[in-house]
């Protein structure tokens, strides 16, 4: 689409943005300013005691975290955006409501939307290694400090929101390892021929699974976790009639997860190699789950059709 350097990204409601896929390294000034506005990146905590009204937990503040409704005895998820969204939309707030519905626990949502507004897509994309640091920086202090168990986290991404979480995840696992990751449609350009340590990957967690639903054109085609699930084929979902630049499709990989941490046996997956079948999703991942899965979805919720 477009020429070789340039592409079309819709945004999280459908506005079309003619993007260049710029790889030049960031200036000073731009990495100056970028390290200003990483420590702008909110963290909000939702439990079962605030499931809407969020409070916010302060980077290497423990009065911020005693004085919250955390606790370190249940499982935490922890949520990440894409380009040009926020902790306020529906790719977060829906795995919010999901899990609070389904589980006790702490849900942590990532707003980076201060970084992630800039309409140039490619100073985001170079921004997302940065933003993964200071969510890693976070999350050792919640470790440290707070007694969170890396064992018992779960950290989710949608879009370039994949890439924050696998690598965040990647430098925690570095003191100690994180069970899941969860890259909902991780975001193709300037990301499909990077390498593991610079893009969603297996290595990052315990297990580590990808939702495709918008393959080659938003989301990327590679199979980069431990397990990938592509639905309907992975690269246009039923009911996204007119998505020609790919928007629905793109948004749908959460609106499945979501619906499959309340209906964890959904959206069982056909091994594209001939072994065993797995599912998506859920409020923990299948742990026999390993390669490329095909599964089947409905065109509007209820999406499962088992």
């Amino acid at each position: 689409m477009m020429q070789a350097n340039y592409t079309v990204f819709p945004d999280e409601d459908g506005v079309a943005y003619l993007i260049k896929l710029d790889d030049k390294p960031l200036t000073l000034e731009e990495i100056s300013t970028l390290s200003d506005d990483v420590n702008s990146v909110t963290f909000t905590l939702f439990t079962r005691r605030n499931p809407i009204t969020g409070q916010l937990l302060i980077p290497n503040d423990i009065a911020s975290v005693s004085k919250s409704n955390w606790n370190a005895n249940r499982p935490t998820i922890i949520v990440a955006h894409g380009w040009k969204s926020a902790g306020d939309k529906p790719a977060c707030t829906l795995v919010r409501d999901a899990f609070l519905r389904a589980t006790d626990c702490n849900v942590i949502i990532v707003d980076w939307s201060s970084i992630a507004k800039n309409l140039i897509y490619s100073k985001v994309a170079k921004s997302v290694p940065t933003v993964a640091e200071g969510v890693a920086r976070f999350v050792n202090f919640l470790r440290v400090r707070s007694d969170l168990r890396p064992s018992a986290l779960k950290m989710i991404g949608h879009s370039l929101g994949a890439h924050v979480a696998s690598l965040a995840a990647k430098i925690v696992s570095q003191s100690s390892q994180v069970s899941e990751v969860v890259a909902l449609d991780p975001a193709k350009p300037m990301f499909e021929s990077k390498g593991p340590d610079d893009r969603v990957d297996r290595s990052h967690a315990r297990n580590v699974q990808v939702v495709h639903t918008c393959a080659g054109l938003l989301g990327m085609d590679s199979a980069v976790g431990t397990s990938d699930f592509y639905a309907n084929g992975g690269s246009s979902q039923p009911g996204c009639s007119s998505d020609l630049l790919g928007s629905c499709a793109h948004g749908r990989s959460y609106e499945y997860f979501s619906e499959s941490v309340t209906n964890p046996r959904g959206f069982p997956g056909k091994s594209k190699n001939g072994g065993a079948m797995a599912y998506m999703g859920g409020i923990q991942l299948d742990g026999g789950a390993r390669g490329a899965y095909d599964f089947k979805t409905a065109g509007q919720p209820p999406y499962a059709i088992h």
